[in-house]
C-alpha cells in the first residue's frame, strides 16, 4: 500500500495505539500518508511504533486521568494539530462471570473503557464545535448487543459505549460534526488471547482495522463485523428472555 495523500482526514488520532487493532490501524494509515497522533500508557510501545513511520508521531496518555486527557488535547490544540478523526479503542478486559466480579475489577473496566471514551468526547467536542469539523468513532463491541457468559466486566461497559454513542449521535449532527460506533467481534490480539473457550470468526487485528477503515470511509453509524457474527447476536437479542435464557445457560454448561 502506497502512502498517499488523497484521504479522507489528514490527521487521526488514536487512543489505544500501543497493540491490537489501535497499532494496526495507526500502521495502515500511516502507509496511506495520513498524520497519525498515537496515544497510549505504554511510552516503550509508542516509541516503537513511532520509529515505524514519519507518520506516526507519539503522545502518551492515561485515559483514567482526566488532567492527562485534557493536557494532551491543549498540546494538540497549542501545536495547531486538532485531529480531523478520533479513534477511542482504549480497553482492559478481564473474562468471567461471578467468579471475576467485584466492584474494583468492575471500576477498573468502566475506567478505561467507558469512562476514558466519555473524558475525550467531552473534552474534544467543544474544539471540534468552534472548527465545525471533526468526527469521533468508539471501538464498543458485538458484546455490547446482549448479555454474554463470560463477559460480567467487560461486557456492561461496551453496553455503556453503544448507548452513548446512541444518545449523542443527534447533538454531533446538529453540530455538523460525525460520532460512529464500532462493533468488532473476536480479534486476535493480546486481550482475547486471555479467553480460555473457542472464539468465532477470529480475525487478525490488520484485517480489523482494513474493515474499520473501509467503514470509516463511508457514512453509516455502526461498523459491524464479521457479518454472520453480527447478524448472529442481533437475532439473538430479538428472543423471548425465556428463549434466549435457555440458550444461555446451555452456554454456561
Amino acid at each position: 500500500m502506497s502512502a498517499t495523500n488523497d484521504q479522507k482526514w489528514k490527521r487521526v488520532w488514536v487512543i489505544g495505539a500501543s497493540s491490537g487493532i489501535g497499532r494496526a490501524l495507526s500502521e495502515q494509515w500511516a502507509e496511506r500518508g495520513v498524520e497519525v497522533i498515537a496515544s497510549a500508557r505504554s511510552e516503550d510501545a509508542l516509541d516503537e511504533l513511532d520509529a515505524t513511520s514519519g507518520y506516526i508521531s507519539a503522545l502518551p496518555l492515561d485515559v483514567t486521568d482526566k488532567a492527562s486527557i485534557e493536557a494532551a488535547i491543549f498540546k494538540m490544540q497549542d501545536q495547531g494539530c486538532v485531529p480531523d478523526l478520533t479513534l477511542y479503542c482504549a480497553a482492559t478486559y478481564h473474562p468471567g462471570g461471578i467468579d471475576v466480579l467485584t466492584v474494583e475489577a468492575a471500576r477498573q473496566h468502566m475506567e478505561v473503557n467507558y469512562l476514558g471514551a466519555v473524558g475525550v468526547i467531552a473534552a474534544l467536542h467543544p474544539l471540534l464545535k468552534t472548527r465545525g469539523s471533526g468526527e469521533i468513532a468508539i471501538v464498543s463491541s458485538l458484546t455490547s448487543y446482549c448479555g454474554l457468559p463470560l463477559a460480567s466486566l467487560y461486557g456492561p461497559t461496551k453496553a455503556a459505549l453503544a448507548s452513548l454513542c446512541e444518545t449523542l449521535r443527534p447533538e454531533f449532527e446538529r453540530d455538523g460534526l460525525g460520532l460512529r460506533l464500532i462493533n468488532p467481534g473476536f480479534v486476535k490480539t493480546p486481550l482475547t488471547e486471555k479467553n480460555s473457550f473457542k472464539m468465532p470468526f477470529l480475525i487478525t487485528p490488520e484485517e480489523a482495522a482494513q474493515r474499520i477503515i473501509r467503514g470509516l470511509e463511508g457514512t453509516g453509524f455502526e461498523i459491524a463485523f464479521p457479518f454472520r457474527m453480527a447478524l448472529s447476536l442481533r437475532l439473538l437479542r430479538l428472543l423471548p428472555y425465556r428463549l434466549y435464557f435457555r440458550l444461555m445457560r446451555r452456554m454456561v454448561a
